[in-house]
């Protein structure tokens, strides 16, 4: 997973390093630890971490089938406690207050927008969390733009059947959505209509390594950038990705190798990418394409 999606601004200058290291933790203790201390309320896309974190380590420890999809039954499961960790941070808004001197507390806001993530608005969660086992990144910018710029109709009430229902979310207007529209997804608009199912960034680049191995095509040197601007432009026609979403994409590479990872859970991701790409080029009667996926 790349962090650097989740930095409100990118620039140089900020230092992301400590928040990179604890949106990286994905043990159970970690994350839960993490969630009550209000980490993941901190902005909405660190909130939608959460989410997807607490999702993983809920899908991994309930194996047994039910009527509920599991994205369903885990937001039944956490709004049984959504009501402490809302109380929690509404004292601690006050004491906020009264020590900064009328300073707003943030994170209480999340906290809001949270609830209604988990009420009205859910099946925008529900869609993110599984979006996300596809591409996270995109799935994060879709969550987003879904809630910071739709209309607002009538939401459903949160039953037991699964229904796919069009529909407009409450337009937020906190200051934090405005800065990270303008400067993060100021090309939102290209991830608008991205359907499950298709290949990330990492799954093409690794879907080339792999023709690459076979010795059909040449291999994407990432010891020069100076040709990651013309690749970025062929890639970006393959998925309509911006060029400069590509470009940080084949640093990135350049500095950690394509198959990096960092943690288990960032393996786990890598095996599922890669996994996938096999299950899709095998079902395509691609069999030589398939297997050096699943030697790789």
């Amino acid at each position: 997973m790349d962090l650097s999606v989740l930095h409100p601004v990118k620039s140089p200058g900020r230092d992301y390093t400590m928040k990179d290291k604890l949106n990286r933790i994905a043990s159970p203790l970690g994350c839960r630890l993490l969630e009550w201390s209000g980490w993941y309320s901190q902005d909405i896309s660190q909130r939608l971490l959460g989410h997807y974190r607490l999702y993983q380590l809920y899908k991994a420890k309930n194996k047994v089938e039910s009527h509920l999809s599991l994205t369903l039954a885990y937001l039944t499961h956490y709004r049984t406690l959504q009501a402490i960790k809302y109380a929690l941070s509404c004292i601690t808004a006050v004491l906020y207050y009264i020590f900064t001197f009328g300073d707003r507390y943030y994170p209480l806001s999340v906290g809001e927008l949270n609830k209604q993530l988990i009420n009205q608005q859910f099946i925008i969660l529900q869609e993110f969390l599984t979006e996300a086992e596809v591409d996270f990144e995109t799935a994060l910018h879709k969550a987003i733009d879904h809630i910071n710029g739709s209309g607002g109709k009538a939401h459903p009430k949160m039953t037991f059947i699964q229904n796919r229902l069009e529909y407009k979310v409450y337009n937020n207007t906190c200051h934090y959505f405005t800065e990270y529209n303008g400067i993060v997804l100021s090309g939102a608009n290209e991830l608008k209509g991205k359907q499950a199912g298709v290949l990330s960034k990492k799954q093409i680049l690794i879907l080339f390594d792999l023709l690459a191995d076979k010795g059909d095509i040449e291999r994407i040197d990432y010891t020069k950038p100076n040709k990651f601007e013309s690749v970025a432009e062929l890639f970006h026609a393959l998925n309509g990705k911006s060029r400069s979403t590509w470009e940080e994409e084949l640093k990135d590479c350049k500095n950690k190798g394509l198959y990096y990872y960092n943690d288990k859970g960032e393996l786990n991701q890598l095996i599922k990418d890669i996994t996938s790409l096999s299950n899709k080029a095998r079902k395509a009667g691609f069999r030589t394409l398939s297997t050096a996926a699943d030697k790789k």
